[in-house]
């Protein structure tokens, strides 16, 4: 701060995030010495690096201290491979990724019940993810996305796009989706990105951020 305000007389930055202390699973301060430590490179070794990454933002719902728990890289392991039988699921259903579709700037349009409500529920997440970012809430902006994902798409509109297909709307829901997991989860949501059938296509960490 001192060497910006001396040389470019201008303060480097204006927040600051103090985030919560990652104790152990008995609360306790983590410890080289006594072996209470995590070292995340074993943990990605293991799960992964975006599983590790999604362990922590899970755990870091505000300024209180975390009791640190394998457990939620575990369940970040499943979100990632749920992610991906999704997205491989969604292209099949699209005609696999041989096909290009041809994407309108234009939003597509609700068919059925099933396409209203996930539309719908999707333009409410949106903005609450944003919001929380904004406001440095990491894991409540995670949380939101996962049940999302989860539960709304997966569980529910991937079910009902096997009776009526709405392809447009499957894709864009897909499309967007990944673009707001990926500051949580970069790696996989690239991945996945450069499967998908698009004309032009960038990387998706310089991909311009969703609108509705």
């Amino acid at each position: 701060i001192f060497s910006s305000e001396e040389f470019l007389e201008k303060p480097p930055f204006r927040d600051v995030i103090i985030h919560a202390t990652v104790l152990a699973t008995t609360g306790k301060r983590m410890s080289k010495s006594l072996g209470t430590g995590v070292d995340p490179m074993d943990l990605i070794k293991k799960y992964g690096a975006d599983a590790t990454r999604f362990g922590l933002i899970w755990q870091a719902m505000g300024g209180q201290d975390i009791h640190w728990s394998e457990e939620h890289v575990i369940a970040g392991k499943k979100f990632l491979n749920k992610i991906w039988n999704a997205s491989r699921f969604v292209l099949h259903r699209i005609g696999n990724s041989k096909s290009e579709i041809k994407i309108s700037k234009q939003i597509p349009k609700p068919k059925t019940q099933a396409d209203k409500k996930i539309f719908s529920e999707f333009r409410r997440i949106r903005p609450e993810v944003d919001r929380r970012i904004e406001k440095y809430e990491f894991g409540q902006a995670l949380h939101i996305l996962y049940d999302f994902f989860w539960h709304n798409f997966c569980d529910v509109y991937l079910e009902e796009s096997k009776k009526n297909l709405n392809a447009e709307l499957l894709f864009y829901l897909l499309q967007n989706s990944l673009k707001l997991l990926h500051p949580f989860l970069p790696h996989i949501t690239e991945r996945i990105w450069q499967e998908l059938p698009l004309k032009e296509k960038n990387l998706l960490m310089v991909t311009s951020w969703p609108e509705v």
